[in-house]
């Protein structure tokens, strides 16, 4: 009977090693996955690194050695960066107003909705199958948060911290302020709509008064002075000789003036109005 004892402890305590074996193996397989994708995070920010190094020193022998050349490159480069790094804020900025300016038809739209007797979620959905652009993107994910026992007024709160716009957060507050202390939600949500509406009047009527001071400033820039400037290059070399370097006069009239026009656009652009 001892020896029967015996026998089925020396069994468990085998059974117990080789466990205890398996399970230090298993550990070092998980830590060694870990490690090999911080490893290679580490790899790629190296790589990145490697990279914007010599983008930034080759320009500065450049520098040295052929001044113009190395400044072309340098300007390329820092309009690379700028644009990276500014292209997310220009994104959003553009997200805003395209949801801006479809908002009062949207509104108004709802307002028709409720009139009508639909409830608030039929009418929300309505603007989401309406071609409203990410207005309608921003609605769908509030209605999915409804869907999955979010209330109305939270949905809405986040919906307004999506957009992230003061305008929005005005019209978002009316909304929430109705539905929590109660009232006619589609009288307020037309009054919202043919307010937004006259002030869209208003600024547009401006815009149109600037862009007038603005397209007389683009055709003296981008007409006029290249003109100018080409006539008067001309008669002075035929007169006096060359006097300016004819990779000067490739940069003006390929990046310079190009990039002005560009900026110009950018700016005209800029200003169109939203609500």
């Amino acid at each position: 009977m001892k020896q029967l004892l015996i026998k089925i402890g020396k069994i468990t305590l085998k059974h117990k090693k080789t466990t205890i074996t398996l399970n230090k193996k298993e550990i070092p397989s998980v830590d060694n996955k870990i490690t090999d994708e911080l490893i290679k995070t580490h790899e790629n920010k190296i790589n990145i690194r490697k990279i914007l190094l010599p983008l930034l020193i080759i320009p500065l022998i450049l520098l040295i050695i052929q001044p113009q050349i190395g400044i072309e490159i340098l300007i390329i480069i820092a309009l690379l960066i700028f644009v990276k790094y500014k292209m997310p804020e220009i994104k959003q900025q553009k997200r805003q107003k395209n949801i801006l300016k479809v908002l009062p038809f949207a509104l108004r739209e709802m307002s028709t909705q409720l009139k009508a007797g639909i409830g608030l979620f039929d009418a929300l959905q309505s603007i989401v199958e309406s071609n409203y652009g990410e207005l309608s993107e921003e609605f769908k994910i509030t209605l999915n948060e409804i869907q999955y026992s979010t209330n109305y007024i939270d949905a809405f709160n986040n919906l307004s911290k999506r957009v992230n716009s003061q305008i929005f957060d005005n019209v978002i507050n009316q909304i929430t302020r109705t539905l929590t202390n109660g009232g006619n939600l589609a009288d307020i949500l037309n009054t919202i709509a043919n307010e937004h509406t006259r002030n869209m009047k208003i600024k547009y009527k401006e815009y149109s008064e600037k862009l007038n001071s603005v397209m007389l400033m683009y055709m003296f820039i981008a007409v006029l002075i290249p003109i100018i400037l080409f006539i008067m290059i001309i008669a002075a070399t035929t007169v006096m000789g060359p006097i300016i370097q004819g990779e000067l006069v490739v940069l003006l009239y390929l990046i310079f003036f190009p990039l002005i026009i560009i900026l110009i656009i950018i700016f005209i652009k800029n200003m169109e109005p939203t609500i």
